[in-house]
């Protein structure tokens, strides 16, 4: 019986096909898991925010290294890094598959006009968590010898507010007093500050001044 040869279009096309859908399965892959991770890191933006508002109204300071509220700016541009990311690989990949060259031109420029729109958004996000990780003021730890330690906040306009936070948990400082007698300039954290425990007694000496907590 006769055999028909295949013909070299035939045996082309085939590989041509597995080099075209490999890189698009990957990138599949890969912006899928961007986006998963950027909706994890926007939730617990969301949940360290409420957390650093509950305990603002409580008098207290979440603390867990740096200050709540840029744990929660740096969760918020992880989520912009991952959002960006995963679009820009899951959406070409995506359109990639559309088998009709009408609608494939047109969703991909509609994809695009829709990109070029949500820069501007993406800009200002991203401003709002550079200002919350470093725009939001100073957080000094400051640790006497014997293990005690203060938490001491500055505004980051013109640093006439000091406030002073002693422990209150593993994850809280407590307010207990403003100290307008080290704000302004130069800003504590320029200071040679230290913390001192003598009698029960806190003392945080920055520069001359000395403030009893």
């Amino acid at each position: 019986m006769a055999q028909t040869k295949p013909t070299a279009a035939g045996l082309h096309e085939p590989t041509t096909e597995r080099i075209r859908q490999q890189p698009v399965n990957r990138r599949v892959i890969w912006g899928a898991g961007f986006l998963a991770f950027a909706a994890f890191a926007m939730w617990a933006n969301h949940a360290t925010n409420e957390a650093d508002l509950a305990a603002s109204r409580d008098g207290l300071l979440l603390y867990a290294g740096i200050p709540g509220h840029s744990i929660a700016a740096w969760f918020l541009i992880v989520a912009l890094l991952g959002g960006t990311a995963g679009p820009v690989l899951l959406i070409p990949a995506l359109i990639a598959k559309i088998p009709r060259k009408l609608p494939r031109r047109i969703i991909g420029w509609t994809s695009l006009v829709a990109a070029a729109a949500a820069v501007p958004y993406v800009g200002i996000l991203s401003i709002l968590a550079y200002m919350g990780v470093y725009g939001m003021g100073d957080s000094l730890r400051i640790v006497a010898p014997d293990g005690q330690s203060v938490i001491v906040t500055q505004d980051d306009f013109d640093g006439d507010s000091v406030d002073i936070y002693i422990p209150n948990d593993d994850f809280h400082y407590k307010w207990v007093r403003s100290a307008p007698e080290i704000s302004g300039w130069p800003r504590v954290e320029d200071q040679d500050c230290h913390l001192d425990s003598a009698d029960g007694v806190l003392r945080l000496t920055c520069g001359s001044k000395t403030v009893v907590i």
